[in-house]
């Protein structure tokens, strides 16, 4: 009997989570992390496999910054210790991870505010080598980064010394690092690439707003810093810091903060540029619910042109330890002009047992599923990581478009490629443009772009695109199709 109503229990729970998510899974599962408060963390995603790394509100004094691996595209976590024994400081903080063109690990740690390490793994996080610091000077703080085939850019703020946002590029996967200081201003930095490879850095200053920067080469040089927009921020129990975001697609860049100016509690603000950083709207509130509190807001973009919001929400202000949070989600399917109502992310709404619930969480995306993670409190004592995904097309999908009469395909191709095959175009359409995507979400080539007057068939050649499963995609002003193929060559 206690089993069946244990069970009825998590249905329960899992009925309350908003669909298309999938229930949440812990990802902090290890008995030896269930007296530690895991806080601000990041993610990365290739294939099956997902990397997890956090900080911890003990971090001052436990010199260890928990780090879980998926084998199973995030349905169980294992999580083992990651520490540095060589770097002489146990101060472990603001964590950040990805995986680069080979589906090596790689990962940052920020020790104390002295300096940042590098380290790479070419076996999952099981073990981790070519350790590099990517600063020169002491006082760092605040870095986020780009992982681009073997390229990596890291922005940062220095506390001290040559005060200011700076930069470290690496062209080796992480071997060595040059860093200079690109501002003499101080804030926090979010930092985004674009597939025309072109760099944009958001920064929320100490002092008088929210900023963006571009660079067209990689790093070597950036335009003048560009005053997007003023901002107020108080601290509350759970949040401290106007953390920001900043994604970008096609010419479209897209930027977020908190912002206590509107209603006088946390709000996530957005603006957006839709000339690759060049001019800019007014900002505007994200959230859809104005009540109580949000707060750690992320935006991205997945590689279809679909943007995709999270946040924390919490019906009380001032915070407490009390107050309730739950994770909100809102997609936009015009690029940040209209946001779907939003939907609960996570299963349950929780307290929170630390002030301190990390400065950040993040959303990841392949060309299949949205991934993301957070931590909360459901589980008694402590702050345990959870992880959830939700598939992109029924992320895209309203009621209203379900009941619309079915269309004609704009285009059609077998299913298993191979050789050269026949791809169907059907006209006449103003505009059409057709993609392959590969499973990561990293586009392969363009197959075609332009008005087409009557039906056609082209010949793709499948030997000119890489092997196993690919996305195909069409768009055109009024329809999005995309097929998923796999290409035996």
């Amino acid at each position: 009997m206690k089993k069946i109503i244990f069970f009825l229990l998590l249905w329960g729970i899992a009925l309350f989570a908003d669909s298309p998510w999938k229930p949440n899974v812990r990802v902090s599962v290890s008995a030896n992390w269930d007296t530690l408060n895991q806080g601000e963390s990041c993610f990365a995603v290739f294939g099956d496999s997902v990397f997890s790394i956090c900080n911890t509100a003990e971090r001052s004094n436990v010199p260890i910054a928990p780090y879980a691996y998926s084998f199973n595209g995030g349905q169980s976590f294992s999580q083992i210790p990651f520490t540095d024994n060589d770097a002489g400081i146990t101060w472990h903080t603001d964590p950040v991870i990805d995986v680069d063109d080979s589906g090596h690990v790689h990962m940052l740690i920020q020790f104390s505010l002295n300096f940042m390490r590098h380290y790479l793994s070419r076996d999952g996080g099981l073990t981790w080598e070519d350790t590099t610091q990517i600063n020169s000077y002491s006082g760092v703080d605040k870095p986020w980064w780009v992982v681009h085939n073997n390229e990596i850019f890291v922005a940062w703020q220095q506390t001290s010394g040559q005060q200011g946002i700076w930069f470290s590029r690496s062209t080796d996967y992480g071997h060595t690092f040059n860093d200079y200081r690109i501002w003499s201003a101080r804030g926090i930095t979010a930092l985004c690439m674009d597939q025309a490879e072109n760099l944009h850095l958001a920064v929320v200053t100490w002092s008088d707003g929210v900023y963006y920067l571009k660079s067209t080469d990689k790093g070597q040089t950036w335009s003048s810093p560009k005053h997007l927009a003023d901002y107020r921020y108080n601290s509350s129990y759970g949040d401290r810091a106007p953390i920001n975001s900043i994604t970008s697609c096609g010419n479209v860049v897209f930027i977020t903060w908190v912002d206590n100016s509107y209603n006088g509690s946390w709000e996530v603000m957005g603006i957006r540029s839709t000339d690759g950083g060049n001019t800019w709207g007014s900002s505007f509130i994200v959230n859809d619910i104005k009540t109580g509190g949000q707060c750690k807001g992320w935006a991205h973009f997945d590689c279809f042109g679909g943007l995709h919001v999270f946040y924390y929400h919490t019906p009380d202000w001032p915070t407490n330890s009390s107050s309730r949070f739950s994770i909100r989600y809102e997609y936009s399917p015009d690029s940040g002009v209209s946001f779907y109502p939003s939907s609960r992310l996570s299963d349950v709404d929780f307290v929170s047992h630390a002030d301190f619930m990390g400065e950040y969480h993040i959303l990841r995306s392949d060309s299949t599923y949205l991934y993301a993670q957070w931590t909360d409190g459901r589980n008694g004592s402590y702050n345990d990581l959870y992880f959830s995904k939700a598939l992109l097309r029924d992320l895209a999908k309203k009621e209203s478009f379900e009941k619309r009469p079915v269309k004609q395909s704009i285009f059609e191709i077998p299913t298993i490629l191979k050789d050269k095959v026949a791809m169907v175009l059907f006209g006449p359409v103003t505009s059409l443009d057709i993609k392959v995507y590969n499973a990561s979400g990293r586009l392969v080539t363009s197959l075609y772009s332009g008005s087409l007057f009557r039906t056609s068939t082209r010949i793709i050649d499948s030997k000119a695109l890489p092997s196993g499963i690919l996305f195909i995609r069409a768009n055109t002003p009024s329809r999005i199709e995309t097929r998923k193929v796999i290409n035996l060559r």
